[in-house]
């Protein structure tokens, strides 16, 4: 996301707004779903082997290991590598860009929020399941740990947007919001 240029052509008063999902969720479905782009993904025979040693598959800079490791930092267009020190200020300006970050795993009331953000009627919004799995996979807990570990970045990034969505869930009403949730499901 290259705010410059995509400034250059957006009206000035665009609201920007994004999803993340926890990398601890996110890295199984890059793994699965990117399996055949990212060198690093591909070299490994299954996900555990992956976690239990990712320096020995991954090569930063390597055409497509994008997808391998901190994809959600990536999307978002931020510096990598980051000092550790300068990653609270990185975020704290990424949310003056994005005043509005949705959670996958609370994608209904990241609905109603982005809705009542917009001004849009109640009617405008409608909700479906699309993409889905089937039977979705059981990430161990294990493996969720592991991955957060190794997309530190994005774990860093989806505890702060999770932290400041839930501020706004707050400040819009949890009671409020609950109800407008359930009325989006009926």
């Amino acid at each position: 996301f290259p705010l410059s240029q995509v400034q250059k052509v957006m009206p000035n008063d665009s609201f920007y707004f994004s999803i993340v999902r926890d990398p601890g969720t996110l890295g199984e479905s890059a793994f699965s779903y990117f399996r055949a782009a990212a060198p690093a993904f591909r070299n490994s025979p299954s996900l555990d082997a992956f976690l239990a040693s990712p320096s020995r598959f991954f090569r930063a800079g390597l055409r497509g290991n994008h997808y391998a490791r901190n994809l959600q930092w990536f999307d978002f267009g931020l510096p990598d590598p980051v000092p550790p020190g300068k990653i609270p200020g990185i975020l704290e300006n990424l949310e003056r860009v994005f005043p509005l970050v949705l959670l996958a795993e609370s994608f209904d009331e990241s609905l109603v929020l982005l809705r009542h953000a917009l001004c849009w009627p109640r009617d405008s919004v409608d909700s479906f399941a699309h993409n889905a799995r089937d039977s979705p996979r059981r990430t161990s807990r294990s493996q969720i740990r592991r991955l957060r570990a190794w997309n530190s970045l994005d774990w860093a990034l989806y505890s702060h947007l999770n932290r400041s969505f839930w501020r706004k869930a707050e400040e819009f009403g949890l009671e409020r919001l609950r109800r407008e949730v359930a009325e989006l499901r009926r």
